[in-house]
C-alpha cells in the first residue's frame, strides 16, 4: 500500500503538470484535502474551526490567484475575499464557545496552507504563460532534501537540533540534505535552462530552509495534538499535509525571490 500511495501521490502530480487547468484541478483538490487535515489536527487541540467555510474561502483564494495569473480578472475580487473574511469574523463571534481560538485555527489555516498553495499559481505563471519547469524543478529540490537529509542523518547523525520538536532530526542529516538540494538546483538548471545557475543555488538554498522549517512546524503541531501523521489517506505515509509540510515553507522561499528577480 505504501508503493500505490506514492504512486497515485506521482500520477496525480504528472498530471497536474499537463496544463494550467488540470494544474488547478489538481492542486485544489490538494489543498482542500490538507485544509481538512489541518483543522483535524487543531480540533484535538480543544478548537472548534468551520472546517467547511475555511475550506471554502481557501478554494476561492486559490481561484482569485489562478485568475489573476492566468485571466487577468478584475482586482476588486480581491476585496469581495476581504469582505467575506470579516463576515466570517462577525459570524465567529456570534458562536458559543471560545471564539478567539475557533478564529485562531480557522485563520492559521488560511495562511499556513491556502497561501502557500495559491502561490503556486506564480510558480507555473511566471513566464507570462503555463509552465510547469519551475514547480517542478522546486519539487526536485524538496525531494532532494528530504531523501538525503533522512539517510544521511539516519546513517551518521549524531548531533541532534531540535530534539523537542523532531527528535530524529540531527546536525549532520540537515547539512547534507541542503548540500545535496543545492546539487539538485544544479541539475534543474543543467535539465530545463531557466534562470541562471547562481539563480538556482539560490533557490534551492532557500527552498531547503523553507523545507527544514515546514517540516518542523507540522511535527510541532502533530507533537502538540498527540498524533503520529496528520491523516490516514495515504496508506504508509500518513496524511497528505505530510507530504506537503516541507513544500508549505519552501514554495514561499521560492517565490519571494523570484519575485525580486523577475519584478
Amino acid at each position: 500500500m505504501r508503493v500505490v500511495s506514492a504512486f497515485v501521490y506521482l500520477l496525480l502530480l504528472a498530471v497536474s503538470f499537463v496544463n494550467k487547468y488540470t494544474f488547478f484541478v489538481v492542486f485544489s483538490t490538494f489543498l482542500m484535502i490538507c485544509m481538512w487535515e489541518f483543522y483535524g489536527l487543531t480540533e484535538k487541540l480543544g478548537t472548534r474551526p468551520k472546517k467547511w467555510f475555511g475550506m471554502i474561502l481557501a478554494g476561492l483564494i486559490f481561484l482569485v490567484f489562478f485568475m489573476l495569473q492566468f485571466f487577468e480578472i478584475s482586482k476588486i475580487s480581491v476585496y469581495v475575499l476581504i469582505l467575506i473574511a470579516f463576515v466570517s469574523f462577525a459570524v465567529e463571534l456570534l458562536r458559543n464557545g471560545n471564539a478567539i481560538k475557533n478564529l485562531s485555527a480557522e485563520f492559521l489555516g488560511i495562511f499556513y496552507v491556502a497561501i502557500p498553495f495559491a502561490l503556486t499559481n506564480f510558480l507555473v505563471s511566471w513566464s507570462g504563460k503555463f509552465d510547469f519547469r519551475l514547480l517542478l524543478g522546486v519539487f526536485v529540490i524538496i525531494w532532494a532534501y528530504d531523501i538525503f537529509a533522512f539517510f544521511i542523518g539516519s546513517s551518521i547523525g549524531k548531533r541532534k537540533i531540535f530534539p523537542t520538536i523532531s527528535p530524529n532530526k540531527t546536525l549532520e542529516g540537515t547539512a547534507g540534505g541542503i548540500i545535496f538540494s543545492i546539487i539538485a538546483g544544479i541539475v534543474v538548471y543543467k535539465v530545463f535552462c531557466i534562470f541562471s545557475l547562481i539563480d538556482w543555488i539560490i533557490i534551492a538554498g532557500l527552498v531547503a530552509f523553507g523545507a527544514l522549517i515546514g517540516d518542523l512546524i507540522e511535527s510541532k503541531l502533530k507533537r502538540s495534538a498527540g498524533v503520529k501523521d496528520s491523516g490516514k489517506l495515504m496508506p504508509g505515509h500518513g496524511g497528505l499535509l505530510d507530504r506537503f509540510d516541507s513544500f508549505l515553507f519552501a514554495v514561499v522561499g521560492a517565490v519571494l525571490y523570484l519575485s525580486i528577480l523577475i519584478f
